[in-house]
C-alpha cells in the first residue's frame, strides 16, 4: 500500500523534492546565501589581476583586446578572459546568480535530480542521489578555491546526460536534442574543457551499451538515427562557444597543453600532467575524509598540498553495496565501469600500467593535469549506482513478503569492510613521505652535521612521533568510528523500512536526512572561516589593499620616456605562480595553467635559460625581454642592477642597458631548429643587443648608425612603429612570438613575422622611412562568432519546433 508521500500527485512530489534541494545550498553556504558575506577566493583574485590589461582595454575601446600584455610577456586573452560575443542562456543564469549566490550549485543538484527521475527513480531516491553527488567534498573545495568555471561546467554535466537519455529512450527526440544541445553549449561556455572531456566518457560508454543492444536486437536504423542526432547536438552544442573554443583549440598547440619543442612532447609533460595524482591508499578518503589529515596544514599524504579530500559519503558506500548484491539491471554496470575507470585514472602516476598507456593513446588525455579531478566523475557514477540501491530498498519495502534477512549479505559486507579499514588505519605510521628526511636536513643544518647521521634521524623521528603523529592518529580514528556509526544508523533505517516499522517514504526521508547529517558537516571542514569576508569585498578591492610602496614606485616610472610600459620581473613574489603584481604593471611571470610553451621553456623548465649563468639570473635575457625593473629584498648585489627604491616590503632594482621595445640587429644567426635557437639563450652564447637568432630564415641586415626606431602607439593588441633606415635591416620586437592571429603591415602591405631569439618576433625592413603596424585579429575568433550565432539559431529553432509539436498534440487532445 502506498504511503502519504506516494499518494501525493507527482507534481507535488517534485516540488517538495526540488525545495529540499533548493534549501541545501542555503545551509551549506549559509555565510554567503543568508549571512551577508562573500568568499575571498585565491584563484578569483589571481584571475582578476591577470585580466587587468584586458579589462582596461575593454573599458577604453569598447571591444575585446584578444591579447593580454601584462603576464608572461604577453599571451592571448581568450585563455584568461574573453567576454562572450553571442548571448546564450548563461546570460540569464548569471542574472539568477546575482539573486541567489548558490544558483549554479542548485542547477547541479536539480540536473542530477532530473536525470535520476528520467531513469525511473522515485523523487525521494532522486533527491538522495542528487545529494550524494552534489555534497561530495570536491565541490565546496573548488568553490572556496575560486574554480568557478569548473563548478559551472559541472552544474550542466548532469543535464547533458539527461538530454542523451531523452534522445535514446524517449519518443521526444526534438526535446531531447534541444536539452542535449543547450546543456552542452552551457557546459562548454563555462570554459573548463577538462570537465567537458571527463563527462564524454559516460556518454561514450552509454552509447556503446546502447549500440551493443542495437546489434543484439537488430535495431541498426534506430541506433543510427540516434547517433546522427547526438552528433548534430554535440557539434551544435560545442559551437555555442565557438568564438572561444576555436581560438583556444588553435592556441592549445602553442601552449604547454600542446607540448614543447625543447622537451620533445606534443602534450603536457607527463610528470607535470600527473601532479596531484590520487594515492592508492589515499582512495580511502572517499570514505574516511581525514584519514590523511584532511587539508593543509594537517594533511600528511603524498601530494605536495591539498585543500581537501574527495569524500563520497558513507551512504554512497552502503547503497552501492546493496545495489551490487540486489540489482540486476545491466545498465547499472555502465556507471560502475565508468566509476571504477575514473578512479584508476585518478591514480595517475601511481597506476602507470594503465595511465601511461592512456596518456599516449587516448585522444586529448595528455592535455589535462591533476588526475585526482577524475574522482568527480567517480562521484557522479557511484551516486547513480547508490540510487539503484535506495530504489531497490523502497520497492522491497512495498512488497508483501519481505524480511530483514535479505540485507544480511550487503550489511555484513559493509561491516566486514569497516573492520578491514579499522585494522588498516591502526597499522599506519601517520608520517608524511619524506618528512623524516626534510626534518633531518633542518636539524643537521642548525647543528652543522650530516643529515644521514643516525642520531639526527632518530631525533627527527622522535619529534614527528611525539608532536605530529598523535593528532593525526586521533583525526583518523574519529573518522573511522564515524564510518562505523553511520553504517549502524543506515542499517537501522534499512531494518525499520524492511520490517514495515516505518513507511517507505519515512525511510526515504530518513535517508535524505542522514545523507545531509553525514556530508554537510564534512564539507564544512574544508570551508575555512577566513575565506568568508564582509560583503562588497571584491577581488579588485582586495588586490588594491595589497598594493605596496614598491608597486607605486614602479607604476610611476614604468613608462618613463616611452609610449609603452617596460616589463618587471617580480622575483620576490613567486613570479611564476602569482599574478597579483600583473594588476599594477606588465610582468614576465604570472599565473596560468595554459601559458605559452615558449614562455614555459624559457622561464620555468628544468635548467631554464632565465635562471642560468654564474649569478643565477640571466640579465642579458631580461634585457631583450624589455625588463627594466626587478623586485627583491634589499641587498641584492648583481653587476648591471642598481637599487632605485627601498620600500617597507622590499626593493626595486633597475636593470641597466635594457633594450628598447624594438631595435635593429647588426647581424643574424640562422638556425634550423627551435632547440638550436633555445641553446643561444644561455649566457655567453651571443650578444643579443647586436645579434638576432632567427629560425629557418636568413634576412639581410647590417650596422646602420643612422637608423631610428620609435614606438608611437602601443595598446598590447595593436602597436605602431615609425622606422627610418638607410639600408635594409632586421628589426627585433620584444613581444612574445605567437604565429596565429598577429598581422604585421609595413606601409599598409602585409609582411611576415619571423620567430626570433626563440620567443620574440622579428621583421625584415627595407631601407627608407616606414610605418610598421601590428594588430592581433585571429580569424578563428571571428569565424567562431559566426558559428556561435549558428548554434544559437539552431537552438531557438529546436525550441520553436518542440513548442509547435507540444501545441499540436495538445490541440489534438483537446479536440
Amino acid at each position: 500500500m502506498k504511503d502519504f508521500f506516494e499518494n501525493l500527485p507527482a507534481s507535488r512530489q517534485h516540488i517538495i523534492a526540488l525545495a529540499i534541494l533548493f534549501v541545501i545550498p542555503l545551509i551549506l553556504f549559509f555565510d554567503t546565501t543568508l549571512g551577508g558575506k562573500e568568499l575571498q577566493r585565491h584563484d578569483i583574485t589571481q584571475w582578476r589581476a591577470g585580466a587587468e590589461s584586458i579589462i582596461e582595454y575593454r573599458e577604453q575601446f569598447g571591444e575585446e583586446p584578444l591579447w593580454a600584455n601584462n603576464m608572461f610577456g604577453g599571451m592571448p586573452s581568450f585563455v584568461i578572459s574573453t567576454k562572450g560575443q553571442v548571448p546564450h542562456l548563461d546570460v540569464i543564469a548569471n542574472l539568477f546568480l546575482k539573486i541567489y549566490p548558490a544558483f549554479q550549485f542548485w542547477v547541479l543538484l536539480s540536473g542530477m535530480y532530473f536525470l535520476l527521475i528520467l531513469m525511473g527513480f522515485r523523487p525521494l531516491t532522486a533527491v538522495s542521489g542528487s545529494m550524494l553527488f552534489g555534497l561530495t567534498t570536491y565541490l565546496p573545495v573548488i568553490i572556496i578555491a575560486g574554480h568557478t568555471s569548473k563548478l559551472f561546467a559541472l552544474a550542466f554535466a548532469p543535464w547533458i546526460v539527461a538530454g542523451y537519455w531523452i534522445i535514446t529512450r524517449s519518443e521526444k527526440k526534438i526535446l531531447g536534442l534541444l536539452l542535449f544541445t543547450v546543456a552542452l553549449a552551457l557546459n562548454v561556455r563555462a570554459g573548463h574543457p577538462q570537465i567537458t572531456y571527463y563527462f564524454m566518457f559516460p556518454l561514450l560508454f552509454l552509447w556503446l551499451f546502447d549500440g551493443w543492444n542495437a546489434i543484439k536486437q537488430k535495431t541498426y536504423k534506430k541506433h543510427g538515427i540516434i547517433t546522427i542526432l547526438l552528433l548534430i547536438g554535440g557539434i551544435m552544442g560545442i559551437l555555442g562557444n565557438a568564438e572561444r573554443t576555436l581560438s583556444q583549440q588553435q592556441y592549445a598547440q602553442y601552449s604547454i597543453r600542446g607540448g614543447s619543442d625543447i622537451q620533445g612532447t606534443d602534450g603536457l609533460d607527463i610528470n607535470y600532467a600527473f601532479a596531484w595524482s590520487q594515492g592508492l591508499g589515499e582512495t580511502l578518503t572517499l570514505l574516511i575524509p581525514d584519514v590523511l589529515g584532511g587539508a593543509n596544514p594537517d594533511y600528511w599524504g603524498a601530494k605536495t598540498i591539498t585543500s581537501g579530500p574527495h569524500y563520497f559519503g558513507i551512504f554512497t558506500f552502503l547503497f552501492v553495496i546493496i545495489a551490487l548484491f540486489k540489482v540486476r539491471d545491466k545498465l547499472m554496470y555502465v556507471f560502475l565501469g565508468t566509476g571504477l575507470l575514473s578512479i584508476f585514472f585518478a591514480w595517475g602516476e601511481n597506476f602507470p600500467l594503465l595511465n601511461d598507456l592512456a596518456f599516449d593513446l587516448i585522444p586529448f588525455f595528455d592535455k589535462f593535469r591533476a588526475p585526482e579531478t577524475w574522482l568527480i566523475l567517480s562521484s557522479f557514477s557511484f551516486a547513480v549506482i547508490a540510487a539503484y540501491g535506495i530504489e531497490w530498498l523502497i520497492k522491497y519495502s512495498l512488497e508483501k513478503k519481505k524480511a530483514f534477512s535479505s540485507f544480511y549479505k550487503p550489511l555484513g559486507t559493509a561491516l566486514g569492510v569497516f573492520v578491514l579499514i579499522f585494522l588498516y588505519v591502526n597499522s599506519l605510521d601517520f608520517v608524511k613521505p619524506g618528512e623524516v628526511d626534510r626534518l633531518s636536513y633542518q636539524i643537521a643544518q642548525s647543528n652543522n652535521v650530516s643529515p644521514d647521521n643516525p642520531q639526527v634521524r632518530q631525533r627527527a623521528s622522535s619529534i614527528i612521533n611525539s608532536q605530529l603523529v598523535p593528532a593525526r592518529e586521533e583525526k583518523a580514528s574519529k573518522d573511522v568510528l564515524r564510518l562505523g556509526l553511520f553504517i549502524v544508523l543506515g542499517g537501522g533505517v534499512i531494518f525499520m523500512v524492511s520490517t514495515s516499522k516505518v513507511s517507505a517514504s519515512v525511510g526515504g526521508l530518513a535517508i535524505v536526512l542522514l545523507i545531509g547529517i553525514d556530508m554537510i558537516p564534512v564539507d564544512k571542514r574544508y570551508m575555512p572561516d577566513q575565506n568568508f569576508v564582509n560583503n562588497n569585498v571584491d577581488p579588485e578591492r582586495y588586490i588594491l589593499s595589497q598594493k605596496r610602496d614598491i608597486d607605486s614606485y614602479i607604476q610611476e616610472h614604468i613608462s618613463d620616456g616611452t609610449k609603452y610600459p617596460y616589463r618587471v620581473f617580480p622575483l620576490m613574489d613567486n613570479p611564476f605562480g602569482n599574478a597579483t603584481t600583473a594588476y599594477f604593471y606588465p610582468i614576465i611571470g604570472g599565473y596560468s595553467g595554459a601559458k605559452l610553451s615558449v614562455a614555459q621553456d624559457v622561464f620555468m623548465a628544468e635548467n631554464a635559460p632565465l635562471f642560468s649563468g654564474p649569478t643565477g639570473i640571466n640579465l642579458d635575457l631580461l634585457r631583450i625581454l624589455n625588463v627594466k625593473y626587478i623586485t627583491y629584498q634589499a641587498g641584492l648585489n648583481l653587476t648591471g642592477l642598481i637599487p632605485v627604491f627601498n620600500g617597507q616590503t622590499g626593493a626595486v632594482y633597475e636593470l641597466q642597458d635594457v633594450m628598447p621595445k624594438a631595435f635593429f640587429a647588426d647581424s643574424v644567426i640562422t638556425v634550423q631548429t627551435p632547440i638550436e635557437a633555445y641553446d643561444y639563450l644561455y649566457p655567453g652564447k651571443v650578444d643579443f643587443s647586436t645579434t638576432a637568432v632567427v629560425e629557418n630564415y636568413a634576412p639581410v641586415t647590417g650596422p646602420d648608425t643612422s637608423s631610428v626606431v620609435t614606438v608611437t602607439d602601443y595598446t598590447g593588441p595593436e602597436m605602431t612603429i615609425e622606422i627610418s633606415r638607410s639600408k635594409p635591416g632586421f628589426l627585433v620586437l620584444s613581444e612574445i612570438y605567437y604565429p596565429d592571429g598577429w598581422v604585421a603591415t609595413l606601409d599598409g602591405e602585409e609582411i611576415p613575422i619571423h620567430k626570433t631569439n626563440y620567443l620574440l618576433r622579428g621583421f625584415e625592413i627595407p631601407a627608407g622611412d616606414h610605418t610598421l603596424s601590428l594588430d592581433f585579429r585571429p580569424d578563428s575568433f571571428y569565424t567562431g562568432i559566426k558559428l556561435s550565432w549558428m548554434s544559437l539559431i539552431f537552438q531557438i529553432g529546436l525550441a520553436l519546433a518542440a513548442g509547435f509539436i507540444f501545441w499540436k498534440k495538445r490541440s489534438a487532445g483537446e479536440a
